[in-house]
């Protein structure tokens, strides 16, 4: 009786599932549920959703048979599909984690944030060497206190600061904005209130007390090129003036007409841009000193040059050369890329992601062994300072630190990670072991979870096989038909001389088109090809920015305004591309007002592609014989 029952359920099961199979070939099943989601991310522009719906079927069904034969063929495991699919796996790993930290939040949060600037100023109490001081602490908490007593900013800012350039200039930092800051200190900038004062901040530096002193709307980034008239930190009153007499004798050069570039050239001692003409990066507000930047900001529209002026550096000329405003538009989707891309690449983001694998340890069944961490320093200092590292009070290469739901990291894992970061300059190799093995959990942790990404998205999972399909889809189509076709010109001629009627020429002519990037070009090279049309080649060679080339086209190939009258000799009148701003002419040579046949060489690439369809159908009727299809048009139906 069990038996008789257990077998009724298996064919109660095998039947449920292949009432939700669409349809089958060989032994392989596409589900309803896969079906539906590939038509609808291909959206068909047949407006009869049945038709359609049937179009796609047969599509569909040969997609999966080449891809099967590509499985066959072992092209999952060619060296350059794997490099691709682990790269895209990366890609998609790095999308998914982004969204999780939350990285729409971010730019939103940047957007806003780029809608003002601050002017920002300190109380600043340096520590040495990062050294956290006594004295420092008693000493900010004591200018705290007076901030909180009422006294003016300024004030408290010469009595108790350390730094010499902070007590110049009276606490002032200048205008900040978005990303000007660590994020830590951003988001203190932008918590305060204007006039309002933070908390003692600790930071690598020291102490300070920051205070908003003022906001305004947001002058965006500017690139300028400059000239700078440099003098030493100790410089006298009199080197001083000197560079000031002869800043005031390039400026005066400049208003003779003298090129900015060449004065750069000869007399700016800015060595990082001495050589590019003078040109400094993109900056926005923050980013250079506040002197500095009032000028730059102030100059208006490009070309506009400064008056010398001096800052700590020396005497400089600015000539701006960009001015972007910000977009205050939260839709302006350029805009809003730009910032993803800056907070993708920003220390915020890493501390969301950290943030992140905090929260995913959990899930990803972290667990620690248990463990003297003394002994594991030792263990690990007795690595690196030997050629071999020697056990220390039961600590081996093959001790387990901690584990994840299906995999064990242990001290040799940690050694190498210790090894990497103490020979990897750009990190900082002070750091304790206790601090870096916080580190390394996490960075262990965030590879465990990518790697197995699979377990715990379903839309990872999802991604990586579409991709994983379309290019074996390329890869066994360029082997059995696109590539085949191309070199098979026996195959070719063959097929073209069975079919020759279809290969004619409609009325045509040899011309030679010509696309410039202005009217103004194209009017000089008309009249330079009337002139020389046997130079053709080099005539439109020395404009680096035209693009021409000759053949026979036939007359509704050739770019020309309506009703043209083809002749021989004519050069047409000039056609702007929308897409881009260029204008195209054609210069016609010989003019063919009647069909004709088309030789081989001239019918070659329509060959080739009525070829490859006939290779391709052929694969296919082999691919059913080998994979007989199976539809289940019942369910099909019921496909809305």
């Amino acid at each position: 009786m069990k038996k008789i029952a257990l077998a009724f359920i298996s064919v109660t099961i095998m039947a449920g599932s292949f009432a939700q199979t669409v349809f089958t070939y060989g032994k392989n099943a596409v589900t309803k549920d896969e079906f539906e989601n590939a038509f609808n991310k291909n959206p068909n522009p047949n407006a009869d959703r049945k038709a359609a719906l049937q179009e796609y079927l047969n599509l569909y069904i040969n997609f999966k048979l080449k891809v099967q034969a590509a499985l066959d063929a072992g092209l999952d495991k060619d060296p350059t599909q794997q490099y691709e699919l682990q790269n895209f796996k990366a890609q998609v790993a790095d999308n998914i984690i982004s969204d999780q930290a939350n990285v729409k939040e971010l730019v939103k949060e940047a957007f806003e944030r780029s809608q003002k600037e601050i002017n920002l100023a300190q109380v600043f109490i340096e520590v040495p060497d990062n050294a956290d001081t006594a004295d420092a602490y008693k000493r900010i908490q004591a200018a705290y206190k007076e901030l909180k007593d009422g006294k003016d900013f300024s004030i408290i800012t010469q009595q108790y600061s350390t730094d010499l350039a902070t007590k110049q200039s009276k606490g002032a930092l200048g205008y900040i904005t978005v990303f000007t800051l660590p994020y830590d200190l951003e988001n203190i900038a932008y918590s305060l209130k204007v006039n309002g004062f933070s908390a003692p901040v600790k930071t690598r530096m020291g102490y300070h007390i920051f205070k908003n002193a003022g906001e305004r709307k947001p002058v965006g980034s500017r690139k300028v090129a400059q000239i700078l008239v440099s003098y030493a930190p100790d410089a006298t009153a009199e080197d001083k003036m000197a560079a000031g007499r002869k800043a005031d004798s390039l400026y005066n050069l400049l208003q003779q007409g003298v090129m900015f570039e060449g004065l750069v050239a000869i007399a700016s001692n800015d060595l990082s841009s001495a050589n590019n003409k003078g040109e400094l990066p993109e900056f926005t507000a923050g980013t250079y000193s506040a002197d500095f930047e009032n000028v730059a900001f102030a100059l208006k529209n490009p070309g506009d040059v400064s008056k010398p002026f001096q800052t700590t550096h020396g005497y400089h000329i600015l000539k701006l050369l960009e001015a972007k405003p910000v977009s205050t538009d939260v839709n302006d989707a350029a805009y809003l890329a730009a910032l993803q891309e800056k907070v993708i690449k920003d220390s915020r983001m890493n501390r969301f992601k950290n943030d992140l694998i905090d929260k995913k340890l959990a899930l990803i069944k972290y667990k620690p062994a248990v463990f003297k961490a003394n002994n594991l320093y030792q263990f690990t200092d007795s690595a690196l300072t030997k050629s071999k590292a020697l056990p220390v009070k039961g600590i081996t290469g093959n001790t387990p630190l901690f584990s994840f739901a299906t995999h064990n990291v242990k001290a040799a894992d940690w050694l190498n990670f210790v090894r990497t970061m103490r020979n990897d300059p750009n990190q900082n190799a002070t750091k304790s072991y206790a601090d870096l093995y916080k580190e390394y959990i996490r960075i262990a942790a965030d590879d465990y979870y990518r790697k197995n990404l699979q377990l715990y998205d379903a839309g990872y999972s999802k991604q990586v096989k579409e991709f994983k399909e379309a290019n074996l889809l390329f890869g066994i189509m360029e082997r059995n038909v696109w590539g085949k076709a191309n070199v098979d010109t026996s195959g070719l001629r063959q097929y073209y001389n069975q079919h020759k009627s279809k290969y004619a020429w409609s009325p045509s002519a040899d011309a030679i088109i010509v696309t410039c990037p202005n009217q103004k070009v194209s009017e000089t090279l008309q009249q330079k090809l009337k002139d020389s049309l046997g130079y053709w080649r080099e005539i439109t060679a020395n404009y680096t920015d035209v693009v021409a080339d000759s053949g026979r086209y036939e007359l509704g190939q050739l770019p020309v305004v309506d009703r043209t009258n083809f002749t021989a000799g004519l050069i047409t009148a000039p056609v702007k591309n929308d897409n881009d701003g260029t204008v195209t002419f054609n210069y016609v040579i010989n003019v063919y007002p009647h069909q004709g046949q088309r030789n081989f060489d001239d019918a070659r690439g329509m060959v080739i592609s009525d070829y490859q369809q006939v290779l391709e159908d052929k694969w296919i009727a082999d691919l059913k014989k080998k994979y007989p299809v199976v539809i289940n048009q019942a369910l099909f139906k019921t496909i809305k």
